[in-house]
């Protein structure tokens, strides 16, 4: 029996498992079944249990194949996307996600407090809920290790690598074009057996921890970096794992107030899934809101993402199941210059569910997933050594929630032979995928690698939050910061002793200097800081006498960018003179006594996406107005915003504005030009 196995054997080119258990192969049958494998090449493909010596070789031989892998310079894709959830407040974006996650419904469910990251595993109609770190080395060995099983079955002949790197899409932010085929990037292997494992302890003392960023390349394989822990269980499951998909679910909070930073963290690439309630748009009393919130995602998304697919998704659809055409028509005429980004649902422009009867939920996953899978940043092809990057640097979530550039990330670099460029690379493509946040805004920005994405945005919700859902003021009252808290919510002016207090008083300066210069605070007042965001509407607003006007109706004006420019005008006014009763302001309106020598008026008007400026002298003020812009579209807008200056309806061209060449410009800096 086992000599007509082995004569089988000699001409497979399919068979990619055999368990040969319980059939008493003795010595003489387990050698002839281990010389057939030694000598056929396409047993490469085979894994082999229960005949003895041919079953040690096997596995020996798996393990070697594993091991050369990692030591490799192949790359494969990385199969990983984010998906991004917006809408409007209590549209049901949290009940949607915990659909796509098959967890349960909860009408007791909070309100999304900035946002939530889940991290889910895609194969098929699963969808699991990720909790445990991945090995992303070890995950994308095996993913080598199919693609040679499948084009081995397919063709006999001998497969040369390619160091071919398949380019991102124009849109995507992470260029792969003089990445990792550089030359010197090339490992140094020569003189090592893979099979020889090195004293780890030893390799660490060798390492300087703040070696030059120039020694980019390693003196040593890799192996006993990557690997964490040899597997056969990796390679008997690759197979059935090898149509899996990484999807990092961002579930954006609703409310007005979160707007402003949302822009930080919203990607190019990616999917967007737009979520509405389907009632509120039948609603006459609530339809103009319910559009409104549409549209502005609409023309949000648009800017951030104009490649992006995007799903419309209309919760409560079983409250309106013979009302769905009519949805369908007003989503038609508000999306109707969107078309070329949105995924339509057969008939519908649409997709239709209910989280709470569970309704067409597996059709919404099913829509995402083809998306996922067919977006071009999917093709992306990495090597081994970008993952074990990666997984160092995940490594440390245990301990730390970010990373220093000039410190563990330029370390974890060079032990892996990343030259400067593909670092920065490397990060920006992480970053794309949801799995960090790395910031490149400014250079104290660029040296932040935050490792638990959760950590920031909890951080930012606890200053930046709907006083009238989210804020308990009795918690306030209880530990003695009562006046201070309602200086916060009601007038956006906040105490170092309440942030401390919020960010239980770890890297307090760290927060601060980070919404600084993300232009989401200012300095203001003696020891505080004013945030813009949280200031109220003034509904009962005079008339302003108004000679120009900033026009960003050829685009949208987007939540976010007043306030923005109020933190750099009060900081260009604070430089000037004292504050006291210099700066009047609310959510929509600022008014400054003493703007470059001028009384200024500003006033953000969203019927007409414009910014109204009134002074005696605005061809003084409008070129520091303008700087201002650029230095916001540069940092936190991608450089998409697009507007027109018009004074007394004539187009101005302000010729002294500071044209900011590197959106990278320091913010004090900035200041001390205008």
């Amino acid at each position: 029996g086992a000599k007509d196995i082995a004569d089988a054997l000699k001409v497979n080119t399919s068979l990619t498992s055999l368990d040969l258990y319980n059939n008493e192969i003795g010595d003489e049958g387990a050698k002839d079944i281990a010389d057939v494998l030694k000598a056929n090449p396409m047993s490469a493909l085979i894994s082999l249990s229960g005949a003895g010596e041919a079953d040690e070789f096997v596995k020996n031989r798996n393990r070697q194949r594993f091991l050369d892998t990692l030591n490799g310079n192949e790359k494969a894709e990385f199969a990983r996307l984010r998906v991004m959830f917006v809408g409007q407040g209590r549209a049901g974006k949290s009940a949607t996600v915990r659909s796509m996650l098959g967890k349960p419904f909860s009408p007791e469910w909070d309100s999304t407090v900035g946002a939530d990251v889940s991290e889910s595993v895609v194969n098929g109609s699963s969808w699991g809920d990720e909790t445990d770190q991945i090995d992303f080395a070890s995950a994308l060995a095996v993913k080598m290790m199919n693609r040679h099983k499948e084009m081995k079955s397919s063709s006999p002949k001998r497969i040369e690598k390619s160091p071919v790197v398949a380019p991102l899409p124009s849109s995507s932010k992470t260029e792969m074009n003089n990445t990792e085929t550089t030359k010197g990037d090339q490992l140094q292997n020569k003189g090592h057996q893979l099979s020889n494992f090195v004293d780890k302890d030893q390799n660490k003392k060798d390492l300087k921890r703040n070696s030059p960023v120039k020694n980019d390349r390693p003196k040593k394989n890799l192996q006993e970096d990557i690997v964490r822990e040899y597997d056969e269980e990796l390679i008997l499951e690759a197979h059935e794992r090898k149509n899996d998909l990484a999807l990092s679910l961002w579930d954006f909070g609703g409310q007005e107030v979160f707007y402003t930073m949302h822009h930080i963290f919203l990607t190019k690439t990616g999917i967007y899934v737009l979520v509405f309630d389907t009632r509120e748009l039948l609603d006459l009393e609530k339809m103009e809101e319910a559009k409104k919130y549409l549209l502005f995602w609409l023309r949000s998304i648009n800017m951030h993402a104009p490649q992006a697919p995007l799903l419309l998704v209309g919760t409560f659809c079983a409250e309106i199941q013979d009302e769905m055409r009519r949805v369908d028509k007003i989503l038609r005429k508000l999306s109707k210059h969107f078309c070329s980004q949105i995924v339509t649902n057969e008939s519908l422009v649409f997709f239709p569910i209910d989280n709470k009867e569970r309704l067409n939920i597996q059709e919404l996953r099913k829509a995402i997933e083809h998306e996922a899978r067919n977006d071009p940043a999917m093709k992306q092809e990495v090597s081994i050594r970008w993952m074990a990057f990666l997984d160092d640097l995940l490594s440390h979530k245990s301990s730390k929630s970010y990373l220093t550039m000039n410190g563990d990330v330029n370390h974890v670099a060079n032990k892996f032979g990343l030259s400067r460029q593909e670092r920065y690379i490397a990060l920006g493509l992480f970053h794309e995928r949801g799995l960090i946040i790395h910031l490149t805004a400014t250079e104290a920005l660029q040296n932040i690698v935050i490792v638990k994405p959760q950590w920031i945005i909890d951080a930012l919700g606890k200053v930046i939050r709907d006083s009238s859902i989210h804020v308990d003021i009795s918690e306030y009252e209880r530990d003695g910061l009562l006046d201070d808290a309602q200086l916060l919510f009601e007038e956006g002016i906040a105490s170092r002793d309440l942030l401390g207090y919020l960010w239980n008083y770890d890297q307090t300066e760290f927060f601060i200097d980070l919404m600084k210069r993300t232009m989401l605070m200012s300095d203001y007042q003696q020891d505080g800081f004013l945030i813009p965001s949280l200031l109220k509407e003034n509904k009962d607003m005079g008339a302003v006498d108004t000679r120009c006007v900033v026009d960003f109706s050829t685009t949208f004006l987007p939540h976010g960018v007043f306030q923005r420019l109020v933190c750099l005008c009060v900081e260009y006014v604070s430089r000037k003179t004292s504050f006291d009763d210099s700066i009047r302001m609310n959510k929509n309106y600022a008014h400054f006594i003493a703007f470059a020598d001028q009384e200024v008026e500003l006033v953000e008007d969203p019927s007409q996406q414009a910014i109204l400026v009134s002074s005696s002298d605005v061809e003084k003020v409008i070129p520091i107005i303008s700087s201002m812009l650029l230095k916001i579209n540069g940092n936190v807008m991608g450089g998409r915003l697009k507007w027109k200056v018009l004074i007394d309806g004539n187009v101005f061209q302000p010729e002294k504005a500071v044209e900011i060449e590197s959106p990278t410009l320091d913010l004090d800096v900035f200041l001390a030009s205008l």
